[in-house]
């Protein structure tokens, strides 16, 4: 303590005008006075997101990342040759695949299906006698009530259905999130397919089969912008083939076939009314 106290002392007194703190942090620390004129003076090299500008506020520049737009080809439907392509909206046609809500609309859609409409009779309802079925005493036996009881054949049927409703309630916005879910399965599944228009030449059922032979598609669902005389009367025999307009197109129905047949209006109208 003595040797540091002496050259301290000495360090003092052949240096009188850089004090204690400078001699000490020279000679017992890693910090360079260098370091401290460098961190203590504005560096000119500074982000413009983090230079002050002249009216003292903060200017920070936001940068836009990359997106990379998504397309698909419009292919002619005869033919099936690629023709153009078309850019599609990333909300409704690139939706992460939720099963949960898939399975929520598919439950939503059948519930509404069902008709309601069963019905059975109760002890009530049945047609049959009101006589005692048997005396009251000397029988030996136990007391035997209405021969219309449930447990008696012929008898009416306890807490049996009645015609009621099964629908169920689902928000617009789970509704909506579904169907973009179902699109987007369909597209990145390449199972897709946008045409630019379904015009048919004929309404013969082979004039389709034809066509969808030449393709390979095997089940098929068509969406078309407005309803097409010819493309009806030819589908409507076949058994993995169904139609229907750009307004009625749900979750149930994309889910249901393999392939989904779309034209270029049906495609802009679901992404108008999909729009997030």
């Amino acid at each position: 303590m003595a040797s540091l106290f002496n050259t301290l002392r000495t360090g003092l007194a052949s240096q009188p005008s850089t004090g204690l703190r400078t001699i000490a942090l020279a000679r017992f620390s890693t910090f360079r006075p260098a370091l401290a004129e460098v961190i203590s003076t504005p560096n000119a090299s500074t982000p413009a997101e983090s230079q002050p500008s002249s009216t003292g506020s903060t200017v920070k520049e936001t940068l836009s990342p990359f997106v990379t737009p998504l397309q698909a080809w419009v292919r002619d439907f005869k033919t099936n040759e690629p023709m153009d392509m078309i850019n599609l909206q990333r909300k409704v046609f690139g939706a992460p695949l939720r099963k949960d809500i898939l399975h929520r609309v598919v439950v939503w859609q059948r519930d509404a299906e069902r008709q309601g409409t069963h019905s059975t009779k109760g002890r009530s309802d049945v047609s049959g006698t009101s006589r005692k079925a048997a005396p009251q005493k000397g029988r030996g036996a136990a007391r035997v009530g209405s021969l219309r009881a449930p447990q008696r054949r012929g008898g009416g049927i306890v807490f049996g259905p009645k015609p009621r409703d099964h629908s169920s309630d689902l928000p617009r916005k789970v509704q909506e999130m579904g169907l973009r879910i179902a699109l987007s399965t369909k597209f990145s599944q390449d199972q897709l397919v946008i045409v630019d228009d379904l015009e048919m030449d004929s309404h013969k059922t082979k004039e389709f089969e034809r066509i969808r032979d030449q393709h390979g598609w095997d089940s098929v669902l068509v969406v078309a912008n407005k309803e097409n005389e010819n493309l009806w009367r030819a589908t409507r025999n076949l058994q993995q083939v169904d139609c229907a307009v750009m307004q009625e197109a749900d979750v149930l129905r994309l889910l249901k076939h393999q392939l989904v047949i779309m034209d270029r209006q049906s495609v802009r109208y679901l992404e108008k009314k999909l729009k997030v």
